[in-house]
């Protein structure tokens, strides 16, 4: 057993043994080090790149981009968006200045360059207050309103598109602004215009239709740039100017003047308080 185990002991510490053991251990060295470079270079371990906005873009100048940048790229869908120019990006995966590997596929959603036609709905014989919700609820703008004598005050008579009476069911494009023919009741009515400074375009509008009267013309100054800016756009002036003394005929035109500069509508809306507050004295004095 003793000289068996000394056998055993000087095999291990012999050159043979000792040059196989260190072979051994240098080769699986190597194959570590070349499996770890290789899985590096193939998963391309510790790059990554900012994606770049695409929204907003016109499809062919995005994908022009996206090539440039080394991504692949899917078109998944397209939509409808009012708020984006026709055949630009919606939506983009991943999200912009998200870090992903070189190469990565980007998914877009692009906003039609067609326009979305629905079928006019019949608005004749409802209350305007009734339009303004129906309308909007089937992406349509309510026009201008004029009034003339007829015994169903405030009820749409006509319905018309672009000067023309348009029939229930007619295929109309999403956004059209319909003009509406209202009875005006057994006598002339008048009411206050009312001060918009603040509010942004579909506000003020509502506002106006709440009161029988027509949005005139809209005017936006520089700080409106694109789409979303006019969304976002709030009044800053009107003609004719809020009061609490005079008063219109309803179906009257009122003209607003939008921007994107806050301090402008801050400014005038404290304009608007101060002749607010010469109105109220006014009629104390009286």
């Amino acid at each position: 057993m003793k000289e068996k185990l000394y056998k055993l002991f000087k095999f291990l510490i012999s050159k043979t043994f000792l040059f196989n053991f260190l072979g051994v251990i240098a080769f699986f060295a190597i194959v570590f080090v070349a499996l770890n470079i290789y899985l590096k270079s193939y998963t391309q371990h510790g790059k990554s790149v900012t994606v770049p906005t695409f929204v907003g873009m016109q499809t062919e100048d995005a994908i022009d981009l996206i090539k440039d940048g080394g991504f692949d790229y899917v078109i998944v869908d397209t939509i409808f968006d009012n708020n984006v120019d026709k055949g630009a990006i919606a939506e983009q995966i991943p999200k912009p200045e998200s870090l992903v590997k070189d190469g990565r596929r980007i998914y877009l959603i692009v906003n039609s360059k067609n326009d979305e036609l629905i079928s006019m709905p019949q608005f004749v014989g409802y209350s305007i207050r009734q339009v303004n919700s129906l309308a909007e609820s089937y992406g349509l703008l309510v026009g201008n309103l004029r009034y003339v004598p007829d015994i169903a005050a405030n009820v749409v008579i006509r319905q018309l598109y672009k000067g023309d009476e348009i029939a229930a069911g007619t295929k109309i494009k999403k956004g059209s602004k319909i003009d509406m023919i209202l009875g005006l009741g057994l006598s002339d009515k008048t009411t206050l215009v009312p001060t918009l400074i603040g509010l942004t375009y579909k506000e003020a509008s509502n506002n106006l239709l709440d009161l029988f009267l027509n949005t005139g013309a809209v005017n936006y100054d520089e700080t409106v740039r694109n789409k979303k800016d006019s969304v976002n756009a709030k009044v800053y002036n009107q003609s004719p100017r809020y009061s609490t003394i005079n008063e219109v005929n309803l179906g009257y035109n009122v003209d607003i003047w939008l921007t994107r500069d806050e301090s402008l509508i801050e400014a005038k809306i404290l304009e608007v308080e101060e002749a607010s507050e010469e109105e109220k004295m006014k009629k104390e004095t009286k």
